[in-house]
């Protein structure tokens, strides 16, 4: 961007289709690609690019990423990679090849002045439906977010903070953070969600205290929903495994962090008071967690009980809301004291509008959200100089239909989630308009709303919610964490909790499936920011004598 070269981003998660679409769309003539997926994309991908012309492959300082004992390919020399026989017109190097070869070049590109609406970014979407999009973002987009973080101050890095990187830079949300980071001077270490805790299997048998964290003991970190998640599972099933005094102290502090009953008394009640700031430090520093300041989550909804408990045993979590198509952040929550503001200390919603953006609600009735209820409910917009003036790249009823002119002359982008303006004036996001069902008896269930509740109750891990318009009730999917429970008496106890909640009967699903299948970006089953896909799980659990089918729950064929 610094020279004035758009840049493409695309997961390679999404399929080698989706790659396709997105590098011949752009016309892109250089790809940088991760040499572990070089000979995959070798003749699925990069072939079939005729507008490639130099190919340059990283990664040669990465472990590798397959179990230990896997075989690796050699890295190629600079030399090794030039004589490399060519895909189509394209030639190949290493980064380091392409780093000798521009200090040999005197060539002064001189300072480079973008003009507000000059193409900084394409950014391909994981949607869950059809190839992916590519959003639009100018300079002003990006510059505009980056400097909107800076002002507001709750999630601004300082240039004495440390961030651990792991999520994918092709993901706005990791990019925009980054950026922020190498604005104000923050370090960078880089890790990855396989060996970011010494709990993955992933981590070598012989160096179990090797993990990420556990070698940077980062101060900032970001993190999306089921990465806080584990974090918490995690914790806690570490905690429980803890023998005698030792773990009942450990147990005692994080329960009092929580401003629960500490379950300890006698003699180590009185020990728990005196060491209860000791024992949370052992417990965070047992995660390489004990110098983090400030947490930053998004991508998707978090829920209250994972914000709770990783706020209050482990540092602040900030929650922020926004989209690839406005840049990344339009609200944040500040959860650390700044401008002279308290510190948010409540959960559950997505923090204050950001300067750069303005939200408004728009009613939805067939959902039963209307702005002229109390507190107003509706469709959120966002417009500002954060938000894509283009849109999706080469779709322009796409664009049409997702950013809107209105009658101020502004652009509003229609973002399809369903908000609340809380008396505080932070946003809370409860529901998915896109989401909506309508079943048998005419009731419409909103498989978003069902969800969000379902991740709030205790243990339940990643879930998808299906429906069916001619059945009378929804089906609801669980990812297995931790012991297999019995599904008769989950679906009991689920069914009770949700109803407490104030959920409908056609809301609570009347069936409930829990699966041990690895719901990753490699089986595209969840996007690389680990949003669930809800076609693809409906395909992987549809097919012919399958859950579904068994459940008498089968979706036709299409």
């Amino acid at each position: 961007m610094q020279v004035g070269l758009p840049i493409t981003t695309v997961y390679t998660t999404l399929g080698h289709e989706a790659m396709l679409h997105g590098l011949n769309e752009t016309q892109a003539k250089v790809l940088f690609v991760d040499w572990a997926q070089y000979d995959v994309l070798k003749q699925s991908v990069m072939s079939k690019c005729p507008a490639l012309l130099h190919i340059v492959a990283i990664g040669s300082a990465l472990i590798p990423l397959n179990t230990v004992g896997g075989v690796t390919k050699a890295f190629p020399t600079p030399q090794e990679a030039s004589a490399m026989a060519k895909i189509g017109q394209a030639s190949t190097t290493t980064l380091e090849g392409l780093i000798a070869a521009g200090s040999r070049d005197a060539t002064d590109l001189g300072p480079f002045r973008p003009t507000e609406q000059e193409v900084a970014i394409i950014m391909y979407t994981s949607g869950s439906t059809g190839l992916p999009k590519g959003v639009v973002l100018s300079h002003l987009n990006f510059v505009s977010v980056v400097a909107s973080v800076i002002a507001q101050g709750a999630v601004a890095p300082f240039a004495a903070d440390t961030y651990i990187g792991y999520l994918p830079l092709a993901h706005i949300f990791e990019l925009l953070v980054e950026t922020t980071c190498l604005c104000q001077g923050a370090a960078i270490g880089y890790g990855h969600a396989r060996t970011l805790t010494s709990g993955s299997p992933y981590m070598h048998p012989k160096d179990p205290e090797g993990s990420d964290l556990l070698m940077l003991r980062p101060t900032m970190m970001a993190a999306v929903p089921a990465i806080l998640d584990s974090i918490k599972t995690g914790l806690n099933m570490k905690l429980t495994k803890v023998p005698g005094l030792k773990g009942e102290l450990a147990r005692g502090a994080v329960n009092k962090a929580q401003g629960l009953p500490s379950g300890v008394g006698g003699l180590a009640s009185c020990l728990l008071d005196c060491l209860q700031g000791t024992l949370l430090h052992k417990v965070r520093s047992q995660l390489g967690l004990e110098n983090l300041r400030c947490m930053i989550s998004g991508g998707a909804p978090l829920s209250p009980e994972t914000q709770e408990f990783v706020s209050t045993v482990i540092a602040p979590v900030a929650q922020g809301y926004g989209a690839t198509e406005t840049a990344g952040c339009a609200t944040v929550q500040e959860t650390i004291s700044c401008g002279g503001r308290p510190a948010d200390q409540s959960f559950g919603h997505v923090g204050a509008i950001q300067p750069a953006s303005e939200i408004k609600l728009i009613s939805v009735p067939d959902m039963g959200y209307k702005v002229t209820d109390s507190p107003p409910r509706g469709e959120i917009l966002i417009s500002g100089n954060n938000v894509s003036q283009t849109g999706y790249y080469k779709m322009p009823e796409k664009s049409a239909e997702d950013f809107v002119r209105h009658s101020d002359g502004k652009i509003w982008f229609h973002t399809g989630d369903i908000g609340v303006v809380m008396e505080t004036g932070v946003l809370k996001i409860i529901d998915r308009k896109k989401d909506l069902i309508k079943l048998t008896g005419g009731e419409y269930v909103s498989l978003g709303k069902v969800e969000a509740a379902l991740k709030q109750v205790p243990g339940i891990g990643a879930v998808v919610v299906f429906a069916l318009s001619d059945k009378d009730h929804c089906e609801a999917y669980r990812h297995l964490v931790g012991g297999r429970p019995d599904e008769t008496a989950l679906l009991k106890s689920l069914s009770e909790k949700l109803k407490e909640m104030g959920l409908a009967k056609f809301e609570i699903p009347g069936k409930v499936k829990v699966d041990d299948t690895m719901w990753t970006p490699e089986t595209g089953l969840v996007t690389a920011s680990l949003k669930v896909q809800r076609n693809p799980l409906r395909e992987h659990y549809n097919k012919p004598g399958g859950p579904l089918d068994q459940m008498s729950y089968r979706f036709p064929e299409v």
